[in-house]
C-alpha cells in the first residue's frame, strides 16, 4: 500500500509541491513518511489569524500482489495539538476515453471539495476506505486541517510562568511547547 500526492497535469505526472496536491490524477510522487511538512505547511501567526480550513488530496494505491479487505484509516494526533483533522473518501471516476481515473479537484487549498463527506477524525475514530481493494486499485482521500483558534491563542498568550525557584516571584521561565506537531495517518487492512 502506498500513498501518492495528486496533480491536475495528468496521470503519474510529478508533483513537486505537496501544497498543490488538490485532487485530480494520481501523481508519481510518493507521500514520504516522517518528512517535515509533507502534507501541510507550518502553522504561522497568519494561519492562526485566518483560521481557514485547508484541504489536501492523496491517493491510496494497493501495490501488493493480492487483494486486501476492510481498509480503514485513522489519525493519531498529539493531545495538545492546535489542529483538528477531518477526512473523506472519494472513489475515482473515469476521466477520459483511455480509461484514466481521477478524483475531483479544487482550485486552492482553502476550497472545499464539493462532493466530499468529511468525518471528524478525533482520536479513536476510524474511517472505512474500502471493503475490498484489488491489486493496482486506487482510492482518493481528502484531508482537512482546521486550526483550533481558541487553543492556538491560549498557547500563544501563555508563553511563560513564574519560576518556582525564585522566592520573590518576579522571575519567569518559558513554558515548554512542542516545536513540531506530528500527526500520524494510520492505514490498516486485512490481507
Amino acid at each position: 500500500m502506498q500513498l501518492y500526492y495528486t496533480t491536475t497535469t495528468g496521470y503519474n505526472a510529478i508533483q513537486t509541491n505537496p501544497s498543490r496536491s488538490l485532487g485530480g490524477f494520481k501523481s508519481s510522487t510518493l507521500v514520504i513518511n516522517d518528512d517535515f511538512s509533507n502534507l501541510f505547511d507550518d502553522v504561522s501567526i497568519m494561519t492562526v489569524r485566518n483560521a481557514r480550513p485547508e484541504y489536501r488530496a492523496i491517493i491510496l494505491r494497493n501495490e501488493l500482489v493480492n487483494q486486501v479487505r476492510k481498509v480503514k484509516v485513522s489519525i493519531q494526533n498529539a493531545p495538545d495539538s492546535i489542529c483538528k483533522y477531518k477526512m473523506a473518501v472519494e472513489y475515482l471516476s473515469v476521466a477520459d476515453k483511455y480509461g484514466t481515473r481521477k478524483m475531483s479537484n479544487v482550485q486552492s487549498s482553502q476550497s472545499r471539495p464539493f462532493a466530499a463527506q468529511f468525518v471528524d477524525m478525533s482520536d479513536g475514530v476510524t474511517l472505512d476506505i474500502a471493503e475490498t481493494l484489488n491489486s493496482g486499485q486506487e482510492v482518493g482521500i481528502w484531508i482537512c486541517r482546521e486550526i483550533d483558534k481558541v487553543k492556538a491563542k491560549e498557547q500563544y498568550n501563555n508563553v511563560c510562568k513564574p519560576d518556582p525557584s525564585d522566592p520573590t516571584g518576579r522571575r519567569y521561565i518559558a513554558v515548554e511547547r512542542l516545536t513540531e506537531e506530528a500527526v500520524n495517518i494510520v492505514i490498516d487492512w486485512k490481507g
